[in-house]
């Protein structure tokens, strides 16, 4: 045991130090990285308020019939859900993909103590979800159960919720590890559960839709059994189950009960974890044997291919192809800097669209009907709120924010390269601009499907949005001139650890904020609007153009 507590504290202190130093000027400062976790903290509140909006009415109306443990349990399934694909991505880099595996192999320690250790790190950071969760639960769940009972009942449901989608999610990676080769290579991993990832996380959206919009006696039918997933999660996550009939229980004025249904959820989850033990000690170091060699076979290539490849391009065009290259090729660059910038156009689509289908009937169909987009201060509105979408999706892209830190040790090759410095800069930029511009399409695709704007008023919005998405990427490669972080072991640490991404995000947040509301007290009418934003974002595009034009090639001196 002193062993197994002498482990897992030095594999949580290695973890919660990467995590909150971030490098200022080539010095770790762990200060401004507790700052800035502590804004990413304060930023999920209003995610947690609107959880708790939405099921606090419900757990409300399920409790007046008697089904208060239908909706705890799908709360908590979904909790547990999340929970699985959220560690199908952390495990990995815990047990097989750190630097330690290397060293702690040798040392005199019994199989079961590392894998409990590594284990019990993993399981520390899906009890921050958990805990949120079920924090927010308690409160919606205050009206209708004893301040007791609750309390019991909650951190015991607190304690057990991440362990079953855990032990699942590990079990399957160690599994993958031990017989699948195809998945032994980090990047290939990372592609692969990522892209899952985020397709289950599409379908999960798009299948809830209609989810609050049921009546009570639809909803009750659906999850007594209808559809069969929802009967499926309730015995796959069984503890989560015995934890709502816990709670329901407690509303009831049953102690006794309530109790023994909590006690045996514990049990189930403790079972669980006596299984996975069995299990990892029988795969884990096979799957680790080899993990290192490399296993991909070599290629030959045709006279046409190598004829192709010599055929002599333009020095930009070529440039912009090597650098959207990189970024395909990277799991990490890809997944944080081309990805996210499609996820949220798709997210607001699929969260818009299905209003739309529900009828006159619906709250939120009424008010968005009523929009009349040939009003001048509606038109208005309309402009500034797309400004302020333009400047959030570009801010997301993060592509150019990044483009000099990924270089790493291999930047010395850009002053190398018998090609401007002002050259490789514009495409750099130019390939943000390539990923950006798909998510603006999508976006404005999507609402001019939806509310059918007057063509004028279209045109007005793409000839604002184009300058704001330019300005975003030059701004990003300005932070990045100023500020690159090169020496990096892992590209990981030069993409999710770097200052620049976070000065992107909330600047483009704050420049948004401000537009949006200056430009609803001040621009009332859509000639006015077309003509201050419009105006503004050339302004910014033409400061961030100078900057790489005139300083580009200073700053790029500077660096090394």
């Amino acid at each position: 045991m002193r062993k197994f507590w002498a482990m897992f504290r030095i594999f949580l202190k290695v973890i919660v130090g990467q995590m909150f130093a971030i490098k200022i000027g080539g010095k770790e400062s762990k200060v401004v990285g507790i700052i800035l976790w502590g804004v990413l903290v304060l930023s999920i509140a209003p995610l947690l308020w609107l959880v708790y909006y939405m099921i606090s009415g419900m757990y409300t109306a399920f409790a007046e019939v008697g089904h208060l443990d239908l909706m705890v349990a799908m709360t908590l399934n979904i909790g547990s859900v999340l929970i699985f694909m959220l560690s199908l991505m952390a495990a990995p880099a815990i047990f097989y993909f750190s630097k330690d595996v290397e060293y702690i192999l040798p040392l005199p320690v019994k199989p079961t103590t590392i894998i409990s250790a590594k284990f019990a790190v993993a399981l520390v950071f899906e009890y921050v979800l958990a805990v949120g969760l079920v924090g927010v639960m308690y409160v919606a769940l205050w009206p209708h159960v004893g301040v007791g009972l609750l309390t019991f009942n909650m951190i015991l449901t607190a304690l057990t919720l991440p362990i079953l989608p855990m032990v699942y999610s590990t079990v399957l990676i160690m599994l993958l590890m031990r017989f699948v080769r195809f998945v032994r290579n980090p990047d290939r991993y990372a592609y692969i559960i990522g892209l899952l990832s985020l397709a289950f996380a599409m379908v999960f959206m798009f299948a809830s839709q209609d989810m609050f919009t049921l009546d009570e006696d639809a909803l009750i039918a659906m999850l007594t059994g209808e559809p069969i997933a929802a009967t499926a999660l309730n015995y796959l996550f069984l503890s989560n189950n015995l934890a709502a009939r816990a709670i329901d229980a407690a509303t009831g004025l049953l102690p006794v009960q309530s109790i023994a249904f909590q006690l045996l959820s514990v049990a189930v989850a403790l079972a669980a974890l006596g299984i996975f033990f069995v299990i990892a000690q029988a795969t884990y170091f096979k799957g680790i044997i080899g993990l290192g060699e490399s296993s991909s076979a070599g290629k030959k290539m045709t006279r046409d291919e190598a004829i192709a490849g010599v055929v002599g391009q333009g020095a930009f065009s070529s440039y912009v192809k090597k650098e959207l290259r990189l970024l395909f090729r990277s799991p990490i660059a890809f997944m944080n800097s081309v990805l996210m910038v499609l996820f949220m156009p798709v997210v607001l689509i699929i969260s818009v669209v299905p209003v739309f289908t529900l009828g006159n009937d619906d709250p939120m169909m009424e008010m968005l009907s009523a929009i009349d987009l040939t009003d001048a201060r509606t038109a208005a509105i309309a402009l500034i709120a797309v400004t302020v979408l333009a400047l959030v999706t570009g801010g997301s892209a993060t592509v150019t924010a990044t483009a000099i830190s990924r270089e790493g040790r291999n930047f010395i090759v850009m002053k190398y390269l018998p090609l401007r410095y002002q050259t490789q800069l514009h495409a750099k930029a130019m390939s943000g601009l390539l990923v950006v511009l798909p998510g603006l399409l999508l976006v404005f695709a999507a609402l001019f499907w939806l509310f059918s704007p007057p063509i004028l008023l279209a045109i007005a919005a793409i000839l604002i949005a184009v300058p704001c998405a330019i300005f975003l990427n030059y701004l990003g490669l300005v932070f990045d001139l100023l500020r690159p972080k090169l020496n990096w072991d892992n590209e990981a640490e030069a993409v999710k650890q770097n200052v620049n991404v976070l000065l992107m995000i909330f600047g483009a947040m704050g420049v948004a904020g401000g537009v949006g509301v200056a430009g609803f007290f001040w621009l009332h009418t859509p000639l006015m609007a077309f003509v201050v934003l419009f105006g503004g974002s050339l302004l910014l595009m033409a400061f961030a153009l100078w900057l790489v034009l005139a300083q580009g090639s200073r700053m790029m001196r500077k660096i090394y």
